[in-house]
């Protein structure tokens, strides 16, 4: 019936606040179920099942290097924009960027300043202290440290994100400022869960930090029902084919081809010479498959290729 609202309607109209229903709403009135606060509310159950697994693995990681560490726990998820997340992270912070989520996104592993610090002295045998004076960068001593651990944990966030992740995890970036951190724009929402990890009487933070296009573009296996989602949304569609854009390709560009017999190349040793015709056209392969031809010349004092013709068709 037209004007009645639906229940998932009064249920977001109640839960949040007057101002998040305005934003949240479209144009024709209909409250918009891909907004992000809502639809992470939604996805709650699953993130905390995914982030108390995580926690679990990073006391035990955690234990194995300083074995005083008492508990981590889940301290609160939440949604906020990366200029946010500049704010909330002090330099100098241990920060690395995962590679592996859902169109080719980085996942974002934060260790705060304060728990940095503590980490390092007890695990060199102090008694836990915090850092006095102000500084912007870790000691050598404190990054080793703090990679060594970002590197032991890349098992663990594949297990915690199996089903999400789309490749085995890599580190792409270690750094102590988040102001060094590529591929985010101020704007961009991120789905950050802050731990708290609790030494004696100390307590300090560490996030786990997931850009909301990567949970958009899984939110089905997450658990969001597909009826709320849409099959037409332009800004799923945009994103994935800015991480499409983004996704690393190899180019190989053959300049010559030889058939030789078998005997020819067993006798092959090293600084042996193979003559080459003159090289002219080249072929450039993306796989297997030839994409253009070029041609072989210099630019600015290096060796470049000139494409002259596309190869591949789709189609």
């Amino acid at each position: 019936m037209s004007g009645v609202l639906e229940p998932e309607e009064i249920e977001a109209l109640m839960s949040g606040n007057a101002e998040e229903g305005e934003s949240a709403q479209s144009a024709s009135g209909k409250f918009d179920f891909a907004h992000h606060d809502y639809a992470v509310q939604r996805l709650i159950p699953a993130l905390s099942l995914i982030q108390s697994q995580f926690a679990s693995a990073v006391r035990d990681q955690l234990r194995g290097l300083v074995p005083v560490v008492d508990a981590v726990r889940t301290d609160r998820i939440t949604v906020m924009k990366f200029e946010e997340l500049m704010g909330v992270l002090e330099a100098p912070c241990s920060i690395s960027v995962v590679r592996g989520m859902p169109l080719n996104s980085g996942l974002i592993i934060a260790f705060e300043s304060d728990l940095v610090f503590q980490l390092v002295d007890l695990y060199f045998g102090g008694t836990g202290s915090s850092q006095v004076e102000s500084r912007e960068q870790l000691s050598t001593a404190e990054s080793d440290l703090m990679e060594m651990l970002h590197l032991q944990l890349l098992p663990d966030i594949s297990e915690s994100w199996k089903g999400v992740m789309s490749d085995k995890p890599e580190l792409a970036l270690l750094c102590s400022d988040p102001r060094l951190l590529d591929g985010f724009n101020e704007a961009d929402s991120l789905v950050a869960t802050r731990f708290e990890i609790s030494i004696g009487e100390f307590s300090g933070g560490f996030w786990s930090i997931v850009p909301w296009s990567a949970i958009d573009a899984v939110r089905d296996s997450l658990g969001e029902n597909k009826q709320n989602r849409g099959v037409d949304n332009a800004q799923w569609q945009q994103d994935m084919v800015n991480g499409l854009e983004q996704a690393p390709v190899d180019v190989v560009a053959v300049l010559a081809e030889l058939r030789l017999n078998l005997k020819q190349v067993a006798n092959w040793k090293a600084g042996d010479f193979i003559p080459l015709a003159s090289v002219g056209e080249a072929n450039l392969k993306i796989g297997d498959t030839p994409f253009f031809s070029a041609h072989l010349g210099s630019r600015d004092g290096n060796l470049a290729l000139q494409i002259d013709r596309l190869l591949y068709e789709n189609g």
